[in-house]
């Protein structure tokens, strides 16, 4: 009788451990929703994540730079080339992996230029890194992992950890 008890307490001590680390797993799977409540995965390498087709992505063709964002140009301007402490004009859409565009100011009627001076701190990592070595007058698309980004952080419209997506044409180098 003892041994059947003893049987009985450690399949028990089975029972709630597997308990804890179901609810520990479900606990990690909650963590990782966007704001409208579905599951993301947590991809933080642009190699590995997985792109809406309407971005027409293919990450093979891309340059990557020295800290990790990935560049392409689809055009390639004529002008001046973008380097740390020029001044830069620009318009921007920026998406993320599953193609939802979180911020943009492409409207030339209603929406000023972006201007600022590359390496100065004023916008994220990734996007000053991407934008070294464009030409006035180019268009790129920069793809930055959450570490060039806003990291663990998450902002309005952008989850925590997800990787940005940057489509600009560059009308400015100063």
């Amino acid at each position: 009788m003892h041994h059947s008890l003893t049987k009985m307490h450690s399949t028990r001590r089975v029972a709630v451990i597997v308990g804890f680390a179901a609810a520990a797993a479900l606990a990690a799977l909650a963590a990782c929703r966007n704001p409208a409540g579905s599951l993301v995965a947590a991809i933080t390498n642009p190699l590995a994540a997985t792109y809406d087709a309407s971005l027409g992505i293919t990450i093979a063709n891309y340059q990557v730079t020295t800290n990790g964002a990935y560049t392409f140009d689809s055009i390639i301007g004529g002008g001046a080339i973008a380097s740390a402490g020029k001044t830069v004009k620009l318009r921007y859409t920026g998406f993320l992996t599953n193609g939802v565009i979180f911020d943009k100011n492409t409207n030339v009627v209603t929406d000023s230029t972006l201007n600022f001076v590359i390496g100065g701190g004023a916008v994220i990592r990734g996007f000053d890194e991407g934008l070294v070595g464009m030409r006035q007058g180019g268009k790129r698309m920069i793809i930055i992992p959450p570490a060039l980004g806003y990291g663990a952080t998450a902002r309005a419209g952008i989850p925590a950890n997800s990787i940005l997506i940057f489509l600009i044409s560059l009308s400015v180098v100063q």
